[in-house]
């Protein structure tokens, strides 16, 4: 193998896979993180209402982002969702509950929202793939 290879075998390839997969496993864990976070940390409840539902089509399905107000010590908070779900389950104008952290009132969750997951786990999951294969690759043509 020449050194123009061996380079872009042994340098530029894995650290293009480590990097994207690093940055897709990244996005991944950090949503778990966040949901997990929110869950432990929210522990105030308020009644809130959707402001607006944004629709975005992809092929046969669509995904929804909302928007969400609420008051907390006469400040109106609005929130939008950038996490999207498949299943339309608010419309404008419904009342829903919030649960926020009072430390920090514009980190708040909606009660019962059910966000779509599935693209957090193929994110994180392909990343995890991605990294290896960079690993791999660089330790084969390094090693081999």
């Amino acid at each position: 193998m020449s050194l123009s290879q061996t380079i872009i075998f042994g340098i530029i390839f894995p650290l293009m896979f480590f990097s994207i997969g690093s940055f897709f496993a990244r996005k991944g864990y950090v949503y778990f993180k966040t949901k997990k976070d929110k869950k432990r940390k929210c522990l105030t409840q308020t009644e809130g209402k959707i402001v607006s539902v944004s629709a975005m089509r992809m092929n046969r399905r669509s995904a929804y982002f909302y928007t969400y107000e609420y008051e907390v010590n006469y400040e109106i908070i609005t929130i939008e969702i950038n996490f999207g779900t498949t299943r339309r389950q608010f419309r404008k104008g419904d009342q829903v509950k919030i649960w926020y952290d009072k430390s920090n009132p514009k980190y708040s969750y909606i009660d019962g929202y059910k966000e779509d997951t599935v693209a957090a786990v193929v994110s994180l999951v392909a990343g995890i793939i991605a990294v290896l294969i960079g690993i791999y690759v660089g330790m084969f043509v390094w090693f081999c």
